[in-house]
């Protein structure tokens, strides 16, 4: 299996994190970072829970639209749902033999897809954990899938580099993207459902950049970035009027999705970034970062971190930090009311922020 696809599988601990998290330094309050406005002032961490299960790293996370439930994919092959509110584990299932690469739920929370680092993105019914479907031609592994806002498309990103919209009710493919010379490691709608954001995860410097797509239409819009190392995660930002994205070589991008123009170039943290979250007002996002292709214990001696941060795109200021996971920090969401955070780790476990503390 090539070790490109592997990044999110590594855990340079093997220990899942117990305990507290590190406190953060005064003016990271998770209170006043879930607030709009400028300059937060000091207050206490962030509260959490952590759920533990999984044997693996944890690759992604997603949670339900009504708030209630969080699905996770972890390289020990399964798929797990719980309940946010008592953090129990509902249910479990296999979902890939190669353990899954990513994962997402419908916004009635009734089906989910979910890729593995080979073979077809499949489709499952939640309440038993049964499949469904599978969404077929993609050989070459699937890397990130997501649901259009209403739930009617499916876009997956593919191993054979390129992007694909389709059906769930049907399994049938609608639309393919091709153009991209690497990976497509990251797609999303935009919140209108008319636009389509994708990244690659080209590891060579320059070799590829993100790509803006008319959904009805096919059509490329707009490139961005030209030159970007190694795109980890796309989103829309600011109710569609950003478009964002984390790259390997810790920086944030930010561009305006009507003009093409780069608004923001920003250096977050210390570590690889390798996910991105967007608030459900758009005002924020939700990055985690991580050691990825280099040795743990040196960069841990750099001051290089596993941690999720909360920032601003305007600005790229840092709001707030969630301290406590000892491996990546590979996927990470927000819940509807946007009041608290998700994280999901190498380190097998996944922790709850409280904004609101």
């Amino acid at each position: 299996m090539p070790e490109r696809r592997h990044a999110r599988y590594r855990d340079p601990t093997t220990r899942p994190a117990v305990g507290s998290p590190v406190r953060p330094p005064a003016g990271t309050s998770a209170r006043s970072s879930a607030a709009a406005t400028p300059g937060p002032p000091p207050g206490p961490p962030p509260r959490e829970t952590v759920l533990t299960g999984h044997t693996a790293p944890v690759t992604c996370v997603a949670v339900s639209a009504d708030g209630r439930r969080i699905l996770s994919g972890s390289a020990d092959r399964t798929l797990r749902l719980w309940d946010l509110a008592t953090g129990a584990e509902l249910r479990r299932w296999v979902a890939h033999d190669d353990g899954v690469q990513c994962a997402a739920l419908s916004p009635d929370g009734r089906s989910a897809v979910s890729g593995g680092v080979w073979g077809a993105a499949r489709l499952w019914d939640t309440a038993t954990g049964t499949e469904l479907r599978r969404f077929p031609g993609q050989e070459q592994g699937c890397l990130s899938a997501v649901f259009s806002p209403e739930g009617r498309l499916v876009a997956t990103g593919c191993g054979d580099h390129t992007v694909r919209c389709w059906d769930p009710a049907t399994g049938q493919e609608l639309r393919r993207f091709p153009g991209h010379t690497a990976d497509v490691a990251a797609v999303a709608f935009s919140p209108d459902r008319r636009l389509l954001l994708s990244g690659a995860a080209q590891t060579e410097f320059g070799a590829d950049q993100v790509r803006l797509w008319e959904l009805e239409s096919g059509k490329e819009l707009r490139r961005f970035g030209e030159g970007l190392f190694v795109v980890t995660a796309v989103g829309f930002a600011a109710r569609g009027a950003l478009a964002v994205a984390t790259t390997m070589d810790n920086r944030l991008h930010v561009w305006d999705v009507a003009t093409g123009a780069e608004t923001g170039r920003f250096e977050v943290g210390s570590g690889n970034l390798l996910c991105l979250a967007v608030a459900p007002d758009g005002r924020w996002l939700l990055i985690g970062s991580g050691t990825d292709y280099y040795d743990a214990e040196l960069l841990a001696d750099l001051g290089i971190d596993n941690r999720a941060r909360l920032v601003d795109p305007a600005d790229g200021r840092e709001a707030a930090r969630f301290e406590g996971h000892t491996g990546n920090v590979n996927a990470v969401a927000f819940t509807p009311d946007g009041r608290r955070a998700v994280s999901a780790s190498a380190d097998g476990t996944i922790r709850l922020w409280d904004l609101e503390a």
